[in-house]
């Protein structure tokens, strides 16, 4: 029993989780993820029901969007300046703050939109904040575990938010609903209130000015000194469009996992949670566990290149599972297995959605990573706003055309050709790495 303790005291993850700044961080970003995603869908329910308008929804969806574009690098090179625990509780009460009038009965679309709008804005502060504490609040050591955790608590809490905002809207109505993600976010902040980072001097940040001012402050200055580190940090570039093209293809699956589970599984459209969202959501978390448990000494880039394969390769054979089923060797399999262990193309799906979620995985934990360690805390801000920008700008066309080429072509037929794109961005990758390990070997 005492070695299987100490073991478990030696996981990465059980020792980050001790932490107690980095764990009250995830505890408030517990009941404040679950709030905002859950907000997502809720609002989608409310403009559905005034509107009975797809397009209606496409605005909302826009409205979120657009602040990404205009205002991620903004926001990450004045998140650099601010105190970002202040950061992190004052978006907090801003969000609760902003819900109020949507306990307004019928109120219009177009302050719908307004709202949804600052919300979206005030997120823009919120998510660099929140992604480049993580390194003030854990030793280096354990940066990896923490992302991590924080990789699975960001998944885990999208699917969380996905499943529960339709039955949570359906059990409490309109009004109670919106009571209910107002105190998640009231609780987040109160949570992040109790956080105590020390700096290198040993003084509590958490008691120093939340907005400090400086002198000599250019936003060009700032904002030009990113771009000049990225040229110079190659790493840090790699990581950056490893992610930018693992939460574009997120948001382009999303687009397409309607027309897939309809079309191509021919199953009811209500059951998308069950086959594709939950098992990827598993599937991501066992991957962030694992990466986070054993895996710290591997090469960050070449565990990302090894998610996109895996996801690659899952796409391009995700249009011809519907005839899985057919092949003889599963029928000879399933004359030897008794009715209920029977093998179908549900079954087939859920385990590619839980690989597809593995991989992701590979993607995202590795890559934030480097992000934290290559850079300063003066930058990492900055940074977060570049990446939260460069994801909204490169997933806009992206997720405008692949509803259109799907309708043209299937979906079936999209989907594999992101497969075929994500296989190519891996052999590119596994092909650099071999490529600076020769040269390193001949330099020395």
């Amino acid at each position: 029993m005492e070695v299987v303790k100490k073991q478990v005291l030696k996981n990465g993850i059980f020792q980050v989780l001790t932490v107690r700044p980095f764990f009250l961080m995830m505890l408030s970003e517990l009941f404040s993820q679950i709030a905002f995603n859950m907000q997502h869908f809720v609002l989608i329910f409310i403009i559905y029901g005034f509107t009975h308008s797809n397009t209606a929804v496409s605005g909302m969806i826009l409205s979120f969007m657009i602040p990404a574009v205009l205002l991620s690098v903004i926001s990450g090179v004045y998140t650099d300046r601010w105190n970002k625990k202040k950061v992190l509780w004052i978006t907090h009460l801003l969000r609760a703050t902003l819900l109020l009038p949507f306990l307004i009965p019928n109120l219009h679309l177009s302050l719908i939109y307004l709202f949804t709008f600052l919300i979206a804005v005030v997120t823009q502060f919120f998510m660099p904040a929140e992604s480049s504490i993580i390194p003030q609040l854990v030793p280096k050591k354990l940066i990896v575990s923490a992302n991590a955790v924080f990789s699975f608590s960001i998944f885990g809490m999208i699917l969380a938010g996905y499943i529960l905002s339709g039955p949570v809207l359906l059990f409490l109505g309109r009004t109670y609903t919106i009571i209910l993600l107002i105190s998640f976010f009231l609780i987040g902040a109160v949570v992040v209130s109790g956080i105590k980072i020390e700096d290198k001097k040993k003084k509590i940040i958490g008691q120093a000015n939340p907005f400090p001012a400086k002198t000599n402050f250019s936003f060009s200055k700032e904002a030009g000194e990113v771009f000049v580190f990225i040229k110079k940090a190659r790493r840090v570039m790699h990581a950056l469009f490893m992610i930018t093209i693992a939460q574009s293809v997120i948001f382009m699956f999303a687009v397409l996992a309607p027309g897939y589970v309809a079309t191509v599984l021919q199953v009811p459209f209500e059951s998308l949670s069950v086959i594709l969202v939950a098992p990827a959501g598993v599937g991501l978390g066992i991957g962030a566990f694992v990466l986070g448990s054993k895996c710290k000494e591997i090469g960050h880039l070449l565990v990302s290149a090894v998610g996109f394969m895996i996801v690659g390769v899952i796409f391009f054979f995700m249009p011809f599972m519907g005839k899985v089923v057919s092949y003889g060797w599963v029928q000879n399999l399933n004359s030897f297995l008794p009715n209920i262990l029977h093998i179908n193309i549900l079954h087939v799906i859920i385990l590619m959605a839980f690989i597809v979620g593995i991989g992701m995985s590979f993607v995202f934990v590795p890559s934030n990573s480097t992000i934290q360690i290559e850079t300063n805390e003066e930058m990492r801000g900055r940074m977060y706003g570049l990446l939260n920008s460069l994801i909204g700008a490169v997933s806009f066309l992206p997720v405008i055309l692949v509803g259109g080429l799907a309708d043209l072509f299937s979906v079936g037929t999209v989907i594999g050709g992101v497969g075929i794109i994500l296989i190519a961005v891996s052999i590119y990758y596994l092909f650099f790495i071999e490529f600076n390990q020769n040269k390193l070997k001949i330099v020395n």
